[in-house]
């Protein structure tokens, strides 16, 4: 793990950003990166790297990638002001640590390649993971760029699961956190798995009561081996 973040530093710089920048509608040059956004830990950088290396990112051009052949594409990095020119581009720290989670999930917990992927159907979870013949979630996992955002996050869902009366909310993290509860309830996966930086991880079972309550009750991490 030590030469992690050098080994994805190196990929940045050689492929990644070359990629994303072969795009001129995104009116982007290499030069126009923001180095002081590769505030990346070595342990994600370590989980990201297991997944390039194995093949499990399939580039579909223009710097956007396909878990796969699951779920939704993705883009590594995020655009600045387009009234720059060339445009800045950042770093997108979640969607790096998503990939690092698919990564644990099939090297770590043994899930197989075509019952792991990124984003739900509604966009409400970042990765998702299916049991046989399911199209319900056994896993709905979500990723933050901090634990503050994370513990923020499992706030709000655990005051929306009390009050299954409550009204959407109309923007912000309240928003978000709505209508992850309101998914949990669609589609009933038993297992939640909040995703922070640098290995933080919470796992929880879900409790769907008659009432429409839904409790979430911390777990091990164990609880996210597949099981045949």
């Amino acid at each position: 793990m030590a030469n992690a973040r050098d080994e994805f530093e190196a990929l940045i710089f050689a492929r990644l950003i070359t990629d994303f920048c072969s795009d001129p509608k995104r009116q982007m040059e290499a030069a126009s990166f923001q180095r002081n956004s590769l505030n990346l830990s070595d342990y994600d950088a370590f989980q990201f790297m297991r997944a390039w290396r194995s093949g499990m990112l399939q580039h579909q051009g223009r710097g956007i990638y396909q878990f796969c052949e699951n779920g939704s594409r993705e883009q590594l990095f995020w655009s600045g002001s387009s009234t720059i020119n060339p445009r800045p581009f950042t770093l997108w720290i979640e969607p790096v640590i998503a990939v690092g989670a698919m990564a644990r999930l099939h090297f770590d917990f043994g899930w197989p390649h075509n019952r792991i992927g990124t984003q739900s159907e509604d966009w409400a979870f970042d990765i998702v993971a299916f049991q046989a013949q399911s199209d319900c979630e056994w896993i709905a996992g979500e990723v933050k760029k901090t634990q503050l955002e994370i513990n923020q996050l499992l706030e709000l869902m655990r005051g929306f699961g009390c009050d299954p009366s409550s009204e959407e909310p109309r923007s912000g993290k309240p928003r978000n956190a709505y209508k992850k509860v309101a998914a949990l309830r669609r589609r009933q996966p038993p297992l939640f798995w909040a995703i922070g930086p640098n290995g933080f991880s919470r796992v929880f079972r879900v409790q769907y009561l008659a009432n429409a309550h839904l409790i979430l009750t911390e777990a091990d991490e164990r609880e996210l081996r597949f099981v045949r």
